[in-house]
C-alpha cells in the first residue's frame, strides 16, 4: 500500500441465501463526484485482485480520481462468509450463485449508502463475466456502465494446456469439494522465482506477459490474493470450455446467446498476448452486445500501447498504472450516471 493510503471502510452484503459478501469502500475525503463504483475480482481471487501492493491497484487510481470505490468479494473469497459458522462452509456455488444472490446483494447496499440510483462497474475476468450475465438481468437498472478486462463469452477460447486438463475435468467429479488452490499458493509464496521459473511459458499466456512481469507482485498475489475454489466451479466451466458456451446450471439458459441483450455502455479491454481469454473471444462478445455505446480495445504495441499485456497484468501489470489505468478512468468520467 502507499503511505498515505487510505483505510477501506467493510461493508457486508447479506444475500438470499445464506451469505454475507463483503465490500470494502475506498470513500472520497473530498468529493469530486463522489460516483460509486463496484470493482469486481477474478476466479481463485479476491479484492487484492484489484488493490494490489503500492501503486498497482486501481482501486485506488480511482480513488484519486474522485470516485467512491468498492472492492466486491464475491462468496468464498476475503472476508465474505456464511451467515451461519455451522455447518461449515459447503463448497457447492456455481456461476449463478454469483449473479443472482451475490450481485443484487451488493449493488442494493451500495446504493443504499451512496444514495445513487445507478452505479458503474468494473471487473476483470470473472469479474467482468458476472457484469455480462448481470446485465441481462434485472440488476442491469442499477448499472450505469460497465468495464470489462479480459473477460471472455467462452465462445472462442482455447488453449493446448487447458485441452488437456479439461479433459480430466470428470475427475473432479470425486476429488474434494473444496481445492486448495489458495492454500497451495501461499505455501509456494517464498519459491515463487523458482515456480516462475519451472512453469515457465503458461505464466506469461494466462498471467504477466514479460514485458509487465514483476516478481513482488506475483509473491503478493500468492501471499494475500488468491483463494481455494469450489470443485463445482471448476467443473462448470470445464462444461463451458467445452460447450464454447456459458450456461446455467441446468443448461436451459445460455448467456452466451444473449449478450443481443446487454445495453449499458461497455468497455471491453483485452490483453494482445492473452492466451487465457484471447482477443478473438472478446471482439466477439463486444460484436454482438446490444449496446450502442461499446468500444473494444486491445492493450498491445499494435494498438499504440508501449508495452503488451497478458491477462492478469491488465490489472496488476507494472505498467497497468501508466497505460490501463488512465483509459479505464477516463471512460468511466464519460458514462458516470447523472446526480
Amino acid at each position: 500500500m502507499l503511505p498515505c493510503a487510505p483505510v477501506p471502510t467493510t461493508y457486508y452484503a447479506s444475500t438470499r441465501d445464506g451469505w454475507y459478501v463483503a465490500l470494502h469502500r475506498l470513500e472520497p475525503k473530498r468529493r469530486a463526484h463522489g460516483t460509486p463504483v463496484v470493482l469486481c475480482h477474478g476466479m481463485a481471487s479476491n479484492r487484492y485482485n484489484l488493490d494490489g501492493p503500492g501503486r498497482v491497484s486501481l482501486a485506488r487510481f480511482l480513488h484519486g480520481r474522485g470516485y467512491d470505490a468498492w472492492l466486491l468479494e464475491l462468496r468464498g473469497a476475503g472476508a465474505s462468509k456464511r451467515k451461519l459458522s455451522l455447518p461449515r462452509v459447503a463448497y457447492r456455488w456455481c456461476f449463478e450463485d454469483y449473479v443472482q444472490h451475490d450481485v443484487p446483494a451488493a449493488l442494493r447496499l451500495v446504493r443504499r449508502h451512496t444514495d445513487a440510483k445507478r452505479v458503474l462497474w468494473v471487473g476483470h475476468s470473472l469479474g467482468g463475466m458476472v457484469a455480462y450475465a448481470a446485465l441481462m438481468t434485472p440488476a442491469a437498472e442499477s448499472i450505469a456502465g460497465a468495464v470489462t478486462l479480459g473477460s471472455p463469452g467462452m465462445t472462442d477460447v482455447s488453449h493446448a494446456t487447458l485441452d488437456f486438463w479439461v479433459s480430466l475435468h470428470r475427475a473432479l467429479r470425486i476429488a474434494p469439494r473444496r481445492i486448495p488452490t489458495g492454500r497451495l499458493a501461499r505455501l509456494g509464496a517464498p519459491f515463487a522465482g523458482p515456480l516462475t521459473a519451472l512453469v515457465g511459458e503458461p505464466i506469461h499466456d494466462w498471467g504477466w506477459h514479460p514485458d509487465n512481469f514483476d516478481l513482488e507482485i506475483l509473491r503478493f498475489m500468492m501471499r494475500h490474493g488468491l483463494e481455494d475454489l469450489p470443485s463445482s466451479l471448476l467443473i462448470e466451466f470445464a462444461r463451458w470450455y467445452e460447450a464454447k458456451a456459458m450456461s446455467d446450471r441446468y443448461g436451459l439458459f445460455t448467456f452466451s446467446d444473449h449478450f443481443e441483450r446487454i445495453t449499458a455502455p461497455m468497455l471491453l479491454v483485452a490483453g494482445s498476448h492473452d492466451k487465457l481469454t484471447p482477443v478473438a473471444d472478446i471482439a466477439k462478445v463486444h460484436k454482438r452486445l446490444g449496446s450502442e455505446d461499446k468500444r473494444l480495445v486491445v492493450a498491445g504495441l499494435e494498438s499504440g500501447f508501449s508495452y503488451r499485456y497478458s491477462h492478469v497484468d491488465l490489472v496488476l501489470g507494472r505498467h497497468a498504472p501508466d497505460e490501463i489505468y488512465p483509459l479505464v478512468a477516463s471512460w468511466l468520467d464519460e458514462h458516470r450516471p447523472a446526480a
